[in-house]
């Protein structure tokens, strides 16, 4: 009986542990046949919505055996090094990286797919025949890369050095030195003439961190915004070319007229507290005028994700800096009427530079969203 009873839980034990091999195998065979989907996708991107739009992944992850991961790549450190490492492993050179990109991890290897309409037409028979192999259609890929087409200092420094040349910028920083020298000392003039310059620096870096702001609260549409800021940076930069043309014939990009009896006001007071005035005042009114160039870079950091203080920061002193050496040149005698007589004779090619820089930063902006070449 007792013998009986010892090989009734030999047999149990046994059967106990044959089935939990069987359960293990099966784990494991389960294991070997699990696949994962990784789609790395960036926060406005046109061409990550359309994937999402189209259903595919969802098709996918009904799939047996099929693990699908949605990692966004802008705004998520972590997700951005792993699009990283994954576009090192496969070889992918910076100028072919972009997003939607959707990476294929089965038993036999890897694959993926660069683009909305290789990843919406292949990524269901690719996860089903877990072949490694690759697609990459550039014409297709969204603009909005996270590695490739960054907003460079050097691009930073030959905007801004542009844009400072606008003459919009000159006319009340003579007329404020002019009106200082012969209201009082050189010192004064340089004194008065720095603080209104900072002043300029100060609205027009919370300007940048402004319209930086609007354009990421609108990041879903961010194609939308991105079309407009190029049509109106198109329009601005036809203008001043027509400018050099036919100044003063038909709209001009230019501080208005209706202003300047008050600028001329706020100037003649001679005051601190008038010349901080001034610099808000002249600031906000001339902004439409300068701020053309600045806008589209402003756009350009935002869809290419490289936007940061000290870019901003860098755009702006050197967006000052002429106006600096105009005081400097007054204060070490260069009369005002000088400086004011090179500004206009070199007024119209100042205006056919920017116009042109604007109409190239125009094409770049809508280009990101069409995708014209």
């Amino acid at each position: 009986m007792k013998n009986l009873k010892k090989i009734e839980v030999g047999i149990l034990i046994f059967l106990i542990i044959f089935v939990n091999l069987i359960l293990d195998v099966s784990a494991l065979n389960n294991n070997k046949n699990q696949k994962s989907v990784y789609f790395f996708w960036g926060v406005g991107c046109p061409h990550c919505k359309n994937v999402k739009d189209s259903g595919i992944l969802e098709e996918v992850a009904k799939l047996e055996n099929v693990n699908v991961y949605y990692l966004e790549v802008y705004y998520n450190q972590s997700n951005r090094k792993k699009y990283m490492e994954f576009a090192d492993k496969f070889g992918i050179n910076q100028y072919q990286r972009g997003v939607p990109f959707v990476v294929i991890e089965c038993e036999k290897g890897y694959s993926y797919f660069i683009g909305d309409i290789p990843i919406i037409s292949n990524l269901k028979n690719a996860v089903i025949d877990c072949n490694p192999t690759k697609e990459i259609e550039s014409g297709r890929v969204s603009s909005d890369n996270p590695n490739s087409q960054k907003i460079t200092i050097g691009s930073i420094i030959v905007a801004s050095l542009i844009d400072s040349i606008n003459p919009c910028a000159f006319g009340v920083l003579i007329f404020l030195l002019a009106t200082m020298l012969s209201m009082a000392s050189s010192k004064r003039a340089l004194k008065y003439g720095l603080i209104y310059v900072f002043i300029i620096f100060l609205v027009y870096f919370s300007a940048g961190l402004g319209i930086v702001k609007i354009l990421a609260e609108f990041s879903e549409i961010m194609n939308h915004v991105i079309i407009i800021a190029g049509i109106l940076v198109f329009v601005g930069g036809l203008i001043e070319i027509k400018d050099f043309f036919w100044y003063g014939k038909g709209i001009s990009l230019r501080i208005p007229v209706s202003a300047k009896p008050l600028l001329e006001k706020i100037t003649q007071k001679g005051t601190l507290g008038a010349i901080i005035l001034l610099g808000i005042v002249v600031a906000l009114v001339e902004l439409p005028c300068t701020g053309g160039i600045y806008l589209a870079i402003l756009s350009l950091m935002q869809i290419n994700k490289t936007f940061g203080i000290p870019y901003l920061l860098l755009y702006n002193l050197i967006f000052v800096l002429p106006l600096i050496v105009m005081i400097l040149s007054a204060y070490y005698g260069t009369k005002t009427d000088k400086i004011q007589k090179w500004v206009e004779t070199n007024k119209k090619w100042m205006r056919l530079i920017a116009g042109v820089v604007m109409v190239g930063l125009a094409f770049y902006l809508l280009n990101s969203v069409y995708n014209w070449v």
